[in-house]
């Protein structure tokens, strides 16, 4: 019987196996390059793999090697000089600012909502994994006559060479406001100031930076203290922002007497208020360098889109257009360091402004001074003995 298809089938099949052959020996060799290349990088002949206590040990011995051993440096160390291996302990004493404007377009009025904010004591400490701060609880300053806020804030800064994005976070509960006009708080009565427990703000923004000429300018060397600026430099940089506000009352309107009969009817209607922006940046940054005194500025505009949406108090909801929105971040300090004592004063401000086509307008920014002390402990020098007091490393090569 004349079949064919079974000599079409054999020949196909002859062909389907050497062509599987030869995919099985490329794959063959791709899996033995990937394997020849991590047991080289994961297996070093001077930590010991003899017993069985050896072989449970030796991820973390491993470890502790790479983190003591040197590495290759992408900036130019006669401009920037890395601390990032020391353990750096500060102590900040910080005073934290935020604030909400509306601004009623018709009546051409501002009211201005703020927390009542004291100075806190915090502590933080960085080494060559961590960076982290924390506040303990001890505060004072707060003014008088203002309320009483509750507040959540915490703030995170991502510092690359390259690339350094904060990120932040705001729950403030308890504000007063008052007109924006009356600049000068000790003219005003208290009848000017109405206290405002029952308003409250989730805010949330992201802002990254890319740092253009980051070799020889470090703009973690100037806001943070795992670098140390050592000449002049400084380097244009540009970047993406994003940031959400939501302002709302719980039990009542945004606007109450004594200020309703100042602004529109409709706008005194609104009792929440959600802002969403995105936007691009530009600015400059730099530092100047006298001997052991830094001085640094970094000032960054951003253009954006934003979008506005509003609830009044008997449940309805309105979005207004797309509009344009303006954002400006800036930081500023002077410090003293001498490699290992270091102490200075740091501000930073960052506001983000809408233009509504009509109806209102908002304003929100925060901000921050801090006046710190420190010290970097030098573990990159006495590592290996600083580990082995701690039982960190427990074998001798």
């Amino acid at each position: 019987m004349n079949r064919p298809w079974i000599l079409k089938y054999l020949i196909a099949l002859l062909i389907l196996s050497g062509v599987s052959k030869r995919s099985q020996a490329q794959l063959d060799s791709t899996v033995k390059t990937i394997a020849d290349t991590l047991i080289h990088k994961l297996l070093v002949n001077d930590i010991p793999k003899s017993t069985l206590w050896d072989k449970l040990m030796y991820p973390h011995r491993w470890y502790v090697k790479q983190l003591l051993s040197p590495h290759p440096t992408d900036f130019d160390t006669s401009f920037i000089q890395n601390k990032k291996r020391n353990l750096t302990l500060t102590l900040p004493v910080s005073q934290k600012y935020y604030g909400f404007n509306l601004n009623d377009l018709q009546n051409h009025r501002r009211l201005k909502f703020q927390p009542n904010n004291p100075y806190q004591v915090g502590f933080n400490f960085s080494t060559v994994i961590l960076t982290f701060g924390f506040a303990p609880g001890l505060a004072f300053g707060a003014k008088p006559g203002r309320g009483s806020t509750t507040s959540h804030d915490y703030q995170l800064t991502l510092i690359g060479r390259r690339v350094i994005t904060d990120l932040n976070f705001q729950q403030y509960k308890g504000f007063y406001e008052h007109q924006a006009s009356e600049y000068d708080f000790s003219l005003q009565t208290p009848e000017s100031i109405l206290l405002r427990p029952d308003l409250v703000v989730l805010a949330f923004g992201v802002n990254t930076l890319f740092v253009f000429n980051y070799k020889k300018y470090s703009l973690r060397g100037a806001f943070s203290f795992t670098d140390v600026q050592r000449k002049s430099a400084g380097s244009f940089m540009a970047g993406i922002y994003h940031s959400s506000v939501r302002f709302s009352s719980s039990d009542s309107t945004l606007i109450r007497y004594p200020f309703t009969h100042d602004f529109s009817t409709l706008f005194s209607e609104v009792n929440k208020i959600f802002v969403n922006t995105f936007g691009v940046s530009a600015g400059y940054g730099y530092t100047y360098v006298y001997k052991k005194l830094i001085l640094s500025a970094a000032l960054n505009m951003g253009l954006g889109g934003q979008v506005t949406s509003y609830t009044f108090q008997e449940g309805s909801s309105h979005i207004l257009p797309l509009n344009g929105s303006l954002n400006l971040n800036a930081k500023i300090a002077i410090r003293y360091d001498n490699l290992r004592f270091f102490s200075g004063l740091m501000a930073t401000y960052d506001n983000n402004y809408s233009f509504n086509p009509g109806l209102f307008n908002t304003e929100n920014y925060i901000g921050k001074i801090v006046f710190f002390v420190g010290y970097r402990f030098n573990i990159k020098k006495n590592g290996r003995k600083v580990l082995k007091a701690m039982g960190l490393i427990d074998y001798e090569h």
